[in-house]
């Protein structure tokens, strides 16, 4: 049976710090400073690290090339702006306008034909 790979938001960010070196729990204490209210952790990060291990994207031991406090400075700019709307999504900041959109999306498609066609046989009855 074949698995759907997921990608979620904080992804690309933690590859990043893996294939830099950091240890999963570092990578979760960076995590947290990009994202403040994820519930990402050294756990979460391990798997995902196995996950890349198993793929080839990295090796199991790598040397560490930058320390926590560069990873802190740097973590901000690596973040996309497609990850960072994933994560207001998924933190519930532009739930409200993602579901307001929806909404506007899907007043528009239905046709009030429908509404009418059922209205007339009504009557009929």
């Amino acid at each position: 049976m074949v698995r759907v790979k997921k990608h979620h938001y904080w992804h690309t960010l933690a590859e990043y710090l893996l294939q830099n070196g950091l240890t999963p729990s570092e990578c979760g204490k960076v995590i947290k400073t990009a994202f403040p209210n994820t519930s990402v952790n050294g756990r979460h990060v391990g798997a995902y690290k196995r996950r890349l291990v198993e793929e080839g994207s990295i090796e199991k031991t790598m040397p560490k090339i930058i320390s926590v406090n560069e990873a802190h400075s740097i973590c901000k700019g690596l973040i996309t702006k497609d990850d960072n709307f994933v994560y207001l999504c998924s933190v519930g900041a532009d739930k409200r306008t993602l579901k307001c959109f929806e909404y506007k999306m899907t007043m528009e498609q239905e046709d009030d034909d429908g509404d009418i066609e059922e209205w007339i046989r009504n009557m009929a009855i």
